[in-house]
């Protein structure tokens, strides 16, 4: 978490607040390590006096389109953004905070500091290894069996592994695998042309769906709730006790190098 639709909310959220045109005059950042770096802030003393030209989004990678360069957030597992007034109290966790020639201030909020910030040339250095978006028109079917079918690996890893496809991560990826009665261990190599061309239409349906219930249940500010997933984006509740939303019978759960998979041990064969 955050994983594609609440990285794609940000991007929306932040071109509502009509951040475009704008030029950041100051950068004031708290992360661990910065001070080590060539200008003890990371990198990002060069932000200042460049005007913000576009917002896009690779999978879980945000980019702010500069008139030069590209400025590339990752929310990490907690991070979000906001868009604030010269009168709005700092948020709690804020790291880095990028001053507009407007008085607002746009602050990256992470209580576990895991997030990322980098100034780039262009987005290739960060997306260069990235398969395709799992929302772009190039994502489709046939691209997703050819680069699965031949895999040994449980198909939740393989669904995990942004070399891929990009963006999907370990409760998107669940929720696929359950709408299409798929068990996250069965190995990739073994699911018909069948299987996943359902996978991928289960796939952009639940990125899709939980995108559209992030925008409509923003927070009091307005801002899109990105960081608690215990909410009605999703089918499965990633909580002990749960039950499948089918059949009611209780989840079970299972590693996948490190990450835990919520399925339905009748519903999943």
């Amino acid at each position: 978490m955050p994983e594609l639709p609440e990285v794609e909310s940000l991007r929306i959220y932040l071109l509502e607040q009509e951040i475009v045109g704008r030029t950041i005059t100051e950068v004031d950042a708290d992360w661990p390590g910065i001070e080590n770096t060539a200008d003890g802030m990371g990198g990002l003393s060069a932000l200042p006096g460049r005007k913000i030209t576009g917002a896009s989004r690779v999978g879980k990678n945000l980019f702010l389109k500069l008139d030069r360069g590209v400025l590339w957030l990752h929310m990490g597992m907690t991070g979000r953004l906001a868009v604030m007034h010269p009168d709005d109290e700092p948020l709690r966790f804020t790291r880095t905070t990028f001053f507009l020639d407007d008085e607002r201030r746009i602050e990256l909020e992470d209580p576990r500091r895991w997030a990322g910030v980098r100034l780039e040339e262009s987005p290739d250095s960060i997306i260069g290894n990235l398969g395709p978006d799992a929302l772009d028109a190039s994502f489709t079917p046939q691209e997703l069996i050819k680069r699965v079918q031949h895999r040994r690996s449980p198909i939740k890893s393989v669904l995990l592994d942004q070399s891929v496809v990009a963006g999907i991560g370990n409760i998107y990826a669940d929720e696929a695998l359950h709408r299409v009665g798929i068990r996250p261990s069965l190995r990739a190599d073994r699911l018909s042309t069948q299987q996943l061309t359902e996978l991928h239409s289960a796939i952009r349906t639940s990125l899709l769906q939980a995108l559209r219930y992030i925008v409509d249940h923003p927070d009091e500010r307005g801002r899109p709730y990105v960081v608690d997933a215990y909410d009605d984006r999703m089918r499965l509740h990633r909580k002990k006790g749960s039950t499948c939303p089918d059949c009611g019978t209780k989840l079970e759960t299972q590693k996948f190098g490190g990450r835990t998979a919520y399925f339905c041990p009748k519903c999943q064969a």
